[in-house]
């Protein structure tokens, strides 16, 4: 984590890093009230806001290991397309990439500064791209995917049933979505996608057949998985 955090910021030590991560911390807290959020575009600026983020998902996903997404790529093959939808700095990738060098991979984010890192971070691989979604309904895919993963997502677009939608409409046959949608609405979590996730997940039940479930009234972070039937 430091090492690369080291070379982004070209020096960052490791108590410069505790002391912007501390502050940060402490600012971030505030960001979302600071001023009135009332459309996408306001929801939106909120993540390029600030580059604590950067700092909160290194230092979280650190120790992260995603051998259940790669157990589902290895049934594909040696070959495949995946995509980390919302993929903030990319800690799923950044697993996953050199387990399975002549796989694609799609990043899919904000233009904010994980977004940024996660460009530098992938900058010497020519088969990561990154993709940038626009407002409402101007979804960025164009292409198949073998697995997709949507994790920590879907609580903070104003359209989550648009946007699974787009994912099912861009997974293969026999591929797998890997999501998660938590119920908590308030602040960054957003009222708008609160009141779809029952619509939305309602709609992965029938569209998709499911692995591992996601409960429609839940009022806890449940993990999902599901299969694109063949037919």
């Amino acid at each position: 984590m430091l090492g690369e955090l080291t070379a982004y910021h070209k020096g960052l030590s490791r108590e410069e890093f505790w002391v912007r991560y501390t502050l940060g911390r402490m600012e971030a807290a505030k960001l979302w009230e600071r001023k009135p959020r009332s459309t996408e575009g306001d929801y939106r600026s909120f993540y390029a806001e600030t580059d604590y983020f950067v700092l909160r998902q290194m230092y979280y996903h650190r120790n992260d290991c995603y051998h259940d997404v790669a157990a589902s790529m290895r049934r594909v093959g040696r070959e495949g397309d995946f995509c980390e939808y919302g993929c903030g700095v990319a800690p799923v990738t950044a697993w996953l990439r050199s387990r399975f060098p002549r796989w694609r991979f799609t990043l899919v984010d904000l233009p904010t500064p994980t977004l940024a890192f996660a460009r530098w971070r992938f900058r010497r691989f020519p088969n990561v791209e990154l993709e940038e979604p626009g407002l409402g309904a101007d979804l960025p895919l164009t292409r198949a995917y073998d697995v997709i993963t949507c994790l920590d997502v879907l609580e903070h677009v104003i359209n989550p049933l648009e946007v699974v939608r787009h994912l099912v409409d861009h997974l293969k046959p026999g591929g797998e979505l890997r999501l998660n949608f938590i119920d908590a609405p308030g602040g960054e979590n957003l009222v708008e996608s609160a009141a779809q996730r029952a619509d939305t997940i309602a709609y992965l039940n029938r569209a998709l057949e499911a692995v591992v479930p996601l409960p429609i009234h839940t009022a806890h972070e449940v993990d999902a998985r599901y299969v694109k039937p063949r037919r």
